[in-house]
């Protein structure tokens, strides 16, 4: 004689499949997102590394042509920082959560008062030209905004120098904030 489920024990069979068929879709999406997570985090620290490198770069090919120069900007510091730009990066993106167009927007800026202007990157300088750039493209691109008390402290300045270096990067840049599509375009795929 056969065993045979009744109409309830039928359901409960069916429920329970369900239930363990949920948790292993809910396990699967969760290896899944966690696997996107740190896929992001490495296209980050990818792209702010392709950043840093560059921003090294054209320092150390201005240390050749510049004998013994010696930053006298605005934004210059007295002794070099001891962090790197990768580990300031770093530490911007993270207490920001800036977007990646946003990076690049600063970089603009940068370049544009570098051409413009005669400024030139240093070691002295590029640290403080960097958060500048960075937080006036926040101010100008992002959503969310933060005081300057909070931005002074991440960049390791005064609110007072904070006020005093934006002033002079607006002044540099003419206050022209607005990049053409075609600007970002280039940019963009130079450092993606």
């Amino acid at each position: 004689m056969k065993n045979v489920k009744s109409n309830e024990e039928y359901k409960e069979e069916i429920k329970e499949k369900s239930k363990n068929q949920i948790q292993s879709d809910i396990e699967q999406s969760e290896t899944e997102a966690g696997s996107t997570k740190e896929m992001i985090v490495y296209e980050r620290h990818n792209f702010l590394k392709k950043i840093s490198n560059a921003l090294n770069a054209i320092i150390q090919e201005k240390n050749k042509n510049k004998n013994h120069y010696k930053d006298n900007s605005l934004f210059a510091r007295q002794k070099i920082p001891k962090i790197s730009i990768f580990d300031y990066l770093l530490r911007i993106q993270k207490y920001t959560g800036i977007e990646d167009s946003t990076i690049i927007i600063s970089l603009i800026y940068i370049d544009r008062i570098c051409k413009r202007k005669g400024i030139v990157l240093s070691e002295y300088s590029i640290h403080r030209l960097l958060f500048i750039a960075i937080i006036i493209a926040i101010k100008y691109n992002e959503d969310i905004i933060y005081d300057n008390l909070y931005y002074s402290k991440i960049g390791g300045v005064t609110k007072k120098e904070l006020l005093i270096l934006e002033n002079e990067f607006l002044k540099l840049i003419d206050f022209n904030l607005f990049v053409s599509n075609k600007i970002y375009q280039k940019y963009s795929d130079y450092l993606k």
